[in-house]
């Protein structure tokens, strides 16, 4: 998407401020003129509201509804063409849209609507067309196992970079619940501009290279170019911060985050980033981040249970999981790192029965929790299980 710095540059002195707001990071999904101040209705995100002076309300209150509700609906900014005389409330709206933080400006007399309209559409038309190809490319390269260093020739003509030659990592963002179709709109609108103003910033720091945002039905796919040099852990504390900087109301996310690779594998970072938002939904692991770094042994046991090439339950454990109250006990057990006090205390019952239930385990597979051999088949066998119901 443009922004509104770049459609500003583009008009010079044709549209002034009225007031003092940032115009930075604001990103335009179209233009629009109001013919009426019911902007809940039709508002979607994004939008350059056009207005002329004898539609804003002469009431106060009414006009404060107004700003507030083209803000709440993620109006773009506002621009006032004074048709008649608004003095009366300039001083309050200057005021009260500064701290609402909604921009507002003033569009020059002598400008039509329509010739501001078709000025932006054609920014909008061209940038529309370069995403176009850019997400093809990119989809592309998240499906494909080799790709050749031409199929990264858009992309990185787009960023003056060789992003071939440089690491990646993906992360996922999935809406938790989905609304009606206006409302997601709006969602999803807010997420992909808060993400773009997040990962600006990163590129200004200079914390990351360049990036892609990829909307999808339920979220977004975040490609992210960083050089080489760059640690895994510098990674995931770079990027478990973005969770804070993220807000969508009455909406949880989850966030997948894949390790790093050299960028000609970014299939396989599209993969891990997937696989961590199916860790993440098993466990609710709401507006948090699920690294592929800390459940790759839960790909590895997933890889083995798709091929089908080894029965890795027993039937001895299969007995016991069939029992919820068993399988919960083992499961709490290994989630706290084997603490009894700590697995009590999350199932709220006694450590005694929490030793007795890890004893009964033992004697019905012969499968001993203390001992690592054992252990270890048994925080498989919960894996298994747990991914398992994950399916349903």
């Amino acid at each position: 998407m443009i922004d509104l710095k770049s459609v500003l540059n583009s008009q010079h002195q044709q549209i002034t401020p009225i007031n003092r707001t940032n115009p930075a990071s604001r990103l335009v999904s179209a233009i629009t003129i109001m013919d009426n101040i019911a902007v809940e209705q039709w508002l979607r995100g994004g939008e350059i509201v056009l207005v002329g002076s004898h539609t804003l309300p002469n009431d106060q209150n009414k006009l404060k509804e107004l700003l507030s509700q083209l803000k709440i609906n993620q109006a773009c900014c506002l621009i006032i063409k004074h048709v008649v005389p608004f003095t009366a409330n300039q001083e309050f709206l200057i005021h009260f849209s500064e701290k609402i933080d909604l921009p507002v400006f003033q569009l020059a007399t002598n400008v039509t609507y329509l010739e501001l309209m078709n000025d932006v559409n054609t920014m909008l038309f061209k940038d529309r067309q370069s995403v176009r190809l850019a997400e093809l490319d990119l989809n592309h390269l998240l499906k494909t196992d080799h790709p050749h260093d031409s199929d990264f020739d858009y992309i990185s003509s787009l960023k003056n970079i060789d992003l071939y030659k440089q690491q990646v990592c993906v992360m996922q963002f999935v809406l938790m619940t989905q609304s009606s179709p206006d409302k997601r709109l709006r969602d999803l609108f807010a997420l992909t501009t808060q993400l773009q103003s997040v990962f600006d910033v990163f590129i200004h720091n200079g914390l990351l290279l360049s990036h892609f945002i990829l909307p999808t039905s339920t979220g977004a796919n975040v490609v992210l170019f960083t050089s080489e040099g760059i640690s895994y852990e510098d990674t995931k504390a770079r990027y478990s911060q973005v969770t804070s900087q993220i807000r969508i109301p009455h909406k949880a996310l989850y966030i997948g985050l894949s390790n790093l690779h050299p960028a000609k594998q970014l299939h396989e970072s599209y993969q891990e980033a997937v696989f961590s938002i199916k860790i993440a939904k098993i466990f609710n692991q709401q507006n948090q981040v699920t690294s592929f770094n800390t459940i790759a042994l839960w790909s590895l046991i997933n890889s083995s249970l798709q091929s089908k090439k080894s029965e890795l339950l027993s039937q001895e454990i299969q007995g016991i999981f069939k029992s919820s109250e068993m399988f919960d006990t083992l499961a709490a057990y290994f989630q706290n790192n084997e603490s009894i006090k700590e697995t009590s205390r999350q199932l709220y019952t006694h450590p005694n029965t929490v030793r007795y239930r890890l004893k009964e385990i033992t004697t019905r597979t012969g499968l001993d929790y203390r001992k690592t051999d054992d252990k270890f088949r048994l925080y498989v066998a919960v894996i298994i299980q747990t991914l398992k119901q994950g399916k349903h």
